[in-house]
């Protein structure tokens, strides 16, 4: 066996076992995030209300719940995009932590949710100077994030059909773009979510 095909059955090798770590990754933390939202789900419906009620305690104004509620939705689906495409700079430990930190910061946004779909007072009750403000801030975060996916989307499909296969360069270039885009998209977004109220838009959650 020569040398060279010796370097290329190792590549190959490695190329395998780098492909079964990303598979392992990859169902580890859609099941992460799968637990925890279903864990927030429950916490939100048996003790949202206790809960409100406990924060409305603090001395955070409307515009502090409009925040805490944007920046449970809008910042984690970047952050993972991020996390994901540097992975080979990080250790396993550090890989398994960030993707559990992101997994539950995922999933706190279903203790938001249900408040829009249905309405604040049966997710809040009484607790609606908390849960109004925060299912607000956290619609227009949940609106930056789809369309942050969206567009992240359709960038990475120009760039597979662009070429047959995306040298490392090209996908890191794109991914410093759309950091970019993801970076405005999130500042507008914060805006809106802080000062949007007197557009009507994404208020009492009904």
């Amino acid at each position: 066996m020569t040398t060279t095909a010796r370097e290329v059955r190792e590549t190959s090798e490695v190329t395998r076992r780098s492909e079964r770590t990303d598979v392992s990754e990859r169902r580890r933390f859609v099941l992460a995030a799968v637990g925890f939202a279903i864990l927030f789900t429950a916490l939100g419906r048996v003790f949202g209300e206790d809960i409100a009620l406990e924060l409305q305690k603090t001395p955070t104004t409307a515009l502090g719940w409009r925040f805490i509620g944007w920046l449970v939705a809008a910042p984690p689906a970047v952050l993972t995009m991020v996390t994901w495409h540097e992975r080979r700079r990080l250790t396993p430990k550090q890989r398994r932590d960030r993707g559990l930190f992101l997994a539950a910061w995922i999933g706190l946004t279903m203790f938001i949710a249900p408040a829009r779909t249905t309405s604040i007072d049966s997710q809040f009750g009484t607790g609606a100077l908390v849960g109004d403000p925060l299912s607000a801030g956290w619609a227009w975060g949940a609106m930056a994030a789809v369309i942050g996916l969206v567009f992240s989307g359709l960038v990475l499909l120009v760039l597979h059909r662009s070429v047959d296969a995306p040298t490392p360069e090209q996908r890191d270039l794109t991914v410093r773009f759309l950091e970019r885009a993801w970076l405005v998209l999130l500042v507008v977004s914060l805006g809106f979510a802080l000062y949007g109220g007197r557009t009507g838009v994404f208020h009492g959650g009904t």
